[in-house]
């Protein structure tokens, strides 16, 4: 029994050691990238906004000291796409919320994506889906699709194309954090952000052929709108007096009576039953005004912002569900490389409208880009 024991805090030990030698090493390669690059871990091209934000929480919810009803915060939303500088490629987009009016500081940051699957749902499959992505991109995912099937599911579910307004798509968290209420008693939870008013129908969703070859990304040949389509109509739209409206919800769930093993369920490809696990809503935001393109990039959002109540789960090993998290929460250190670059050599220029332009890439190569 004690050498069973033993044996077991050796393989945690070692799960442990693996985990945070990958961490150091995906973290000093994306940091080094955000230093000479000047770029963002992911999600490169984007548009902050600025609002405010209202805790309207759901009657069915549990009472919470963070979320208590009729709260209000000042809010900024940045809108992002995955990979690309071009707003009508075919990409995952994104919505990270900040509850504050700040660059930086904040007591919670939420960040979503489209769809209701990820491309990866722990640090191993993060990393296997890096290397591809170092290698170039485009057919270079399809090895890395073929091995985890979910992940070509995940890809096709998560990709819009050419959406009218980044207002009109639903984004969720995917993966699992925690809620711990004024009873005490730890639940599971995930949220997404959909519009107001919603009538269940996301703009830009995949057909068929989009949704099986997620990882061809180039705009359509017919395209006839810049590369900043979707930003410029999200200004023009809030500079006019319009204001954008979305619901923040929550699903909740509580854990197994026996939570030594971690179930299934908790991992970022498993989506939950809706119908079991309700979304609640959780706060209403309005948004009312586009920040300038400098301010936007100076903005950023970081896990790490969180009070007790909501906390972000611990890893054990590059399988445990939560190591998506773990690695994100590292992120901290690409963010501060990036700012740091700004700080010595100046914030790099907007994206250029156009597809000539030589920082525009197309995978598959395109003769004569839209």
């Amino acid at each position: 029994m004690i050498e069973h024991k033993f044996i077991l805090a050796l393989v945690a030990l070692f799960d442990r050691w693996v985990l945070a030698l990958v961490t150091f090493a995906v973290t000093l390669i994306i940091s080094a990238n955000s230093f000479f690059g000047k770029k963002r871990m992911s999600h490169e091209n984007g548009i902050a906004l600025r609002g405010r934000l209202r805790i309207a929480a759901d009657a069915r919810m549990p009472e919470h000291d963070f979320f208590e009803q009729g709260r209000t915060f000042a809010c900024r939303i940045r809108h992002g796409a995955a990979s690309f500088t071009d707003d009508a490629k075919l990409v995952v987009r994104s919505a990270s919320i900040k509850f504050a009016d700040s660059r930086s500081k904040s007591p919670m940051d939420i960040l979503m994506n489209t769809g209701r699957m990820p491309l990866f749902w722990n640090a191993r499959t993060f990393v296997q889906f890096m290397l591809r992505s170092m290698a170039g991109k485009g057919k270079e995912y399809v090895p890395y699709l073929r091995a985890h099937p979910p992940a070509a599911i995940g890809g096709g579910d998560g990709v819009r194309r050419d959406p009218v307004s980044p207002h009109r798509l639903v984004y969720q968290t995917q993966t699992t954090s925690g809620f711990i209420g004024r009873d005490k008693v730890f639940r599971y939870a995930r949220y997404r952000l959909v519009p107001v008013p919603f009538d269940g129908e996301e703009s830009g969703l995949p057909d068929e052929w989009d949704r099986n070859h997620a990882w061809l990304q180039n705009p359509l040949f017919n395209e006839t709108r810049n590369r900043n389509y979707l930003k410029d109509a999200t200004r023009e739209l809030l500079a006019s007096g319009e204001v954008m409206r979305y619901m923040l919800q929550i699903q909740l769930r509580l854990p197994p009576p026996d939570d030594t093993l971690q179930p299934e369920w908790i991992a970022a490809d498993v989506p939950w039953d809706e119908t079991m696990f309700p979304y609640l809503d959780l706060a209403a935001l309005d948004v009312s005004e586009a920040l300038s393109y400098k301010e936007g990039v100076l903005t950023w959002f970081d896990l790490c912002h969180h009070p007790k109540s909501l906390p972000i789960p611990k890893a054990r090993s590059i399988d445990d569900a939560h190591s998506l998290n773990h690695l994100r929460l590292a992120g901290i250190w690409a963010t501060r490389a990036r700012l740091l670059s700004y700080r010595l050599t100046g914030v790099p220029p907007a994206f250029p409208d156009s597809r000539q332009a030589k920082d525009w890439k197309g995978l598959p190569p395109m003769a004569k880009p839209p």
